[in-house]
């Protein structure tokens, strides 16, 4: 009898250690395969597939891009209404951007991205650039964005520091609105970014006027270069009462404007320009996102069965003492 009652914890200890042991193996895997995200973006690129798989846009200041109508203006009209509303004439140096990037355009579907590729993007002074991305589940993808500035005198990139963000198609559309709100002829936003500045991620998106980065976490503010990954558990989609279900595509962002957040970069007063590959990853499983809710689901109730099962051995084997 003493000789089981001693086997008792032993065999507690043991299940303890096989309920815990799938929980510590997934913990200790996560940094594994997240190590060699960053070396992946040098090999198998091929050029961007324009328009099919990726698409670029824009946001620039609106009074350095004339609008629809100036075109039919003659040139001595239009610099009387420069000098009247206070437009200037394009910098090409500070402003690289196309027409065709920066224009009103009704996004087109696009293919699932599903091939590595790299693309350079030179963004203006004050402005964004963007690439859009359709991501699915069945690839991780990894992104790699250098950035550099103009040529010094001895041909040399100068550096330069500017924000790197990751949206999906309704956070990209908050984000756009603020850089719109901040780019009026109005002053008020001097005050809301001032607010916005130091309010914590999760508070932003309750603000009609703020925004947030995809999971909150794909906000790479003030650096030179970046590297992160991307693995889906389902497909991007947003529902609301009077859309319904809307897919989501994906925005990489390049931010050289002053957005009001504490730790942003500020206009580097020259273009930047950004390397930007995307490595796209075949992934050979995928687990259903049920699998988070069940794993915290047996988590608790393990917490809450394992100390009620080891209490209740433990009161049975005093009372088989005591009869013994």
């Amino acid at each position: 009898m003493q000789e089981e009652v001693r086997g008792r914890p032993t065999r507690a200890f043991c299940g303890l250690w096989l309920f815990l042991a799938p929980c510590l193996v997934a913990f200790m895997a996560v940094p594994v395969a997240a190590a060699p995200a960053s070396e992946a973006c040098g090999t198998d690129l091929i050029e961007a597939d324009w328009n099919r798989t990726v698409e670029r846009t824009g946001l620039v200041p609106w009074n350095i891009y004339n609008d629809y109508d100036d075109w039919y203006m003659e040139e001595d009209e239009r610099a009387q209404q420069n000098e009247e509303t206070g437009e200037t004439e394009r910098n090409d140096t500070l402003h690289p951007e196309e027409d065709w990037m920066v224009n009103w355009r009704y996004p087109q579907p696009l293919a699932p991205l599903q091939t590595s590729m790299y693309a350079t993007m030179a963004v203006g002074n004050d402005s964004v650039g963007a690439y859009r991305f359709n991501l699915s589940a069945d690839h991780r993808m990894t992104f790699c964005v250098t950035l550099y500035g103009d040529l010094d005198e001895d041909g040399n990139r100068l550096p330069v520091e500017a924000d790197v963000y990751l949206f999906t198609t309704s956070q990209y559309q908050r984000y756009e609105q603020a850089y719109n709100n901040a780019h009026t002829t109005y002053t008020w936003w001097d005050d809301i970014d001032t607010l916005l500045a130091d309010r914590a991620p999760e508070l932003r998106r309750y603000d009609p006027m703020g925004w947030t980065t995809y999971r909150d976490v794909h906000m790479y503010e003030a650096v030179e270069e970046v590297s992160f990954s991307l693995s889906l558990d389902k497909a991007e989609v947003s529902r609301s009462l009077f859309n319904g279900e809307v897919w989501e595509d994906f925005y990489l962002v390049v931010d050289a404007w002053d957005n009001g957040h504490g730790k942003d970069a500020m206009p580097p007063e020259s273009a930047v320009y950004a390397d930007v590959a995307a490595v796209a990853t075949p992934r050979s499983f995928v687990m259903p996102p049920a699998s988070v809710a069940l794993v915290l689901v047996v988590m608790l109730g393990g917490m809450v069965a394992v100390p009620a099962v080891v209490q209740r051995r433990y009161a049975m084997a005093g009372l088989e003492t005591v009869e013994a």
